[in-house]
């Protein structure tokens, strides 16, 4: 699923407080672990399973607003927005997997499936991804469809991916879609590899470089004298932004993972693609 342009492309922004191979290899993006911060055994699978279950309950009180986006603001996700996102009433519907892998019983190594979109697209050319795309007529749900695109992307086995359920959606105004990400769980993916010319390549990151506060900053960008804030992740080079960066920063946030960081560190997402 391709990332919005800007921060104003869903959920709010940035919180105030706070070679290249093209197969998923063993060496993943990141490395080490901060001081406190284990997934030893099964934390992954348990905070997951918190994590939906907050979803399901803010559907529950506020179903309105967690039918159009609300749950996703930066605000705690028991209060309501004071405003959703306008014009979202003929939204298509998407679906992204967020797939977490653990590939040995120690969690320390876990992490997160990412794409890089191809640099020859039309449309969000070379920015990271989650697997997934527009849900289909043919697809009987969000998963079906999140499933479904991560296979024709990356050729992921959608036997090998325990599916745990699915977060309230989150709006992408730009674009016209209301995104479901689907939360599963996975061992060993087996042999993932661009399936389509829509991926550049297969991005495993590691959940703790994701978490690491010195790999946390703020991208700013500047589009006809409005100047659009956002979270995002830098990891060996490689920027994690966009509608893809918020949905990192509010997951890693509501698991309770995120360590305190600098959102003061800045920087403009041109510098990592020219001719954005």
């Amino acid at each position: 699923m391709r990332d919005a342009d800007t921060a104003s492309q869903g959920p709010d922004a940035a919180r105030p407080d706070a070679a290249r191979p093209d197969i998923a290899r063993p060496d993943l993006l990141g490395g080490g672990v901060p001081a406190g911060f284990s997934l030893t055994g099964t934390a992954v699978p348990t905070r997951l399973e918190a994590l939906l279950q907050q979803g399901r309950d803010y559907a529950c009180t506020h179903p309105e607003s967690a039918g159009s986006g609300g749950w996703w603001n930066q605000r705690p996700t028991t209060m309501p927005p004071r405003m959703t996102p306008a014009g979202m009433e003929n939204a298509r519907r998407a679906a992204v997997l967020m797939l977490f892998c653990a590939p040995t019983p120690d969690d320390d190594d876990a992490h997160l499936l990412l794409t890089e979109r191809s640099p020859g697209l039309k449309k969000h050319p070379g920015q990271i991804s989650f697997p997934g795309g527009a849900q289909e007529k043919f697809d009987r749900d969000p998963t079906a469809a999140a499933l479904r695109e991560a296979q024709e992307e990356v050729g992921l086995d959608p036997a090998r991916v325990r599916v745990l359920g699915s977060l309230p959606p989150a709006p992408v105004p730009i674009s016209g879609f209301m995104v479901t990400p689907v939360i599963g769980i996975a061992g060993h993916t087996g042999l993932l590899r661009p399936q389509s010319g829509e991926v550049e390549r297969v991005l495993p990151v590691r959940l703790d470089a994701l978490i690491r506060p010195e790999n946390r900053l703020t991208t700013v960008l500047h589009r006809s004298g409005t100047v659009f804030k956002a979270p995002a992740f830098l990891v060996d080079g490689t920027l994690i932004w966009g509608f893809t960066g918020i949905l990192v920063d509010r997951v890693l946030n509501r698991l309770g993972w995120e360590e305190p960081w600098d959102a003061g560190r800045s920087v403009d997402p041109q510098d990592y693609l020219p001719g954005l």
